[in-house]
């Protein structure tokens, strides 16, 4: 599965995704690196699911150690420069572990809280798909079917709508919506291109606020004020 290049935001989605259907012992591979320097090469296995994850050290395989945990994990045996380590020292641990050799035949054992993650905040997307739907983390709190919003994304102001449903909008309209991945919300147009036309992509935060504030009933009063709001 590609990701997009140089993001390990989107790579360490894309890992964390891919393990929701993967069988256990499935073995995970993920051959991104946008740093300048070497990190160490890391071969592991998940607490919960027992799937084997082998790559870099960069932060694409924290979403997944830290939903899934981590049983076991090695630092591979540094064998000096190559000029494509994902082909020269991760494939070759791929296919010993395929083949049923232990993990630590790899290297050294290497600790778990010592996996990098990619810091990833509300508004933050982490994912384009082929629709044009952009994925990310949001708290939806006191939002409604309907809700009239206003998201700025990619230098743009967008008018949009928050809704449960997206296929039930006009065609072109912006929807905010509870999409199917990992508990994210999702940013799309209806019947339309969406993010595809904006520049921006995964690691871009957009925001999202009401357009127009709703009115404050006699119940939701009372609730504020109970809060000493």
């Amino acid at each position: 599965m590609p990701a997009q290049r140089f993001s390990e935001i989107n790579a360490a989605f894309l890992m964390r995704l891919v393990a929701e259907l993967a069988a256990p012992g499935t073995v995970l591979l993920c051959v991104a690196n946008s740093l300048r320097h070497r990190t160490e090469r890391l071969v592991g296995r998940t607490a919960r699911g027992d799937l084997v994850f082998v790559g870099a050290n960069t932060g694409a395989l924290g979403w997944l150690t830290r939903d899934l945990g981590v049983r076991e994990c090695f630092e591979i045996e540094d064998p000096g420069f190559v000029p494509f380590g994902g082909k020269a020292v991760h494939a070759p641990v791929v296919g010993a572990v395929a083949a049923g050799r232990p993990l630590a035949s790899a290297g050294a054992p290497f600790p778990p809280d010592a996996v990098r993650r990619t810091p990833v905040a509300e508004g933050d997307i982490v994912h384009i798909d082929n629709f044009g739907n952009g994925k990310f983390p949001f708290r939806a709190d006191g939002l409604c079917h309907g809700d009239r919003l206003r998201v700025e994304v990619g230098g743009r102001r967008l008018e949009a709508v928050y809704g449960t449903r997206m296929m039930d909008e006009e065609d072109g309209t912006w929807v905010v919506y509870p999409g199917s991945s990992l508990g994210l919300h999702e940013l799309g147009q209806v019947r339309a291109r969406g993010l595809l036309d904006l520049p921006c992509a995964a690691g871009h935060r957009l925001r999202v606020r009401r357009a127009v504030p709703r009115p404050v009933r006699a119940g939701d009063q009372n609730e504020l004020e109970r809060r000493g709001g």
